[in-house]
């Protein structure tokens, strides 16, 4: 057997059971908003178009299936309880105790948010779904209910 449909069949079977433990905890939420980040599903893609380029067929579908299994990792959800995580990461949740965020500009101007956790930068911002209504009201109501000063009306 080839050694690398061997470590991709590993990774496939770990990002299926990331994705599973994620979306039991993602389902938890009453309330929850999604957003990510333009690189992230960048590389993504390049993954997939990568395995549609192989020439070896199984390696092929492999790497396609691989790039549709890691999607759920490159999306961070927010409910009003915090960001919800895989369920054997701190039970599924990172209390909003514990976490804070701010706007900024990006990389060509783009507007990003960034999240930190215990004053931790969370990757390297997020750009997809951040201006929703329902994400930035999330995102206010979480200072709100913890008695912090809301940035976004400094």
């Amino acid at each position: 057997m080839n050694i690398f449909v061997t470590i991709i069949s590993i990774f496939c079977v770990f990002a299926l059971v990331y994705d599973i433990c994620s979306f039991i905890s993602w389902s938890r939420a009453k309330e929850k908003a999604l957003i990510s980040n333009f690189w992230s599903l960048a590389i993504i893609i390049l993954i997939g178009v990568c395995g549609a380029f192989i020439n070896n067929t199984v390696n092929s579908i492999l790497l396609i299936i691989l790039a549709i299994l890691i999607i759920p990792s490159a999306i961070t959800c927010i409910s009003p309880e915090g960001i919800r995580t895989a369920l054997f990461i701190n039970n599924g949740i990172s209390p909003v105790q514990n976490l804070s965020y701010e706007y900024g500009k990006g990389l060509f101007g783009i507007e990003k948010l960034n999240l930190f956790l215990n004053n931790k930068k969370l990757v390297n911002g997020f750009n997809l779904g951040i201006k929703k209504p329902k994400t930035v009201k999330m995102l206010a109501d979480w200072y709100g209910k913890h008695g912090y000063e809301n940035p976004l009306t400094k």
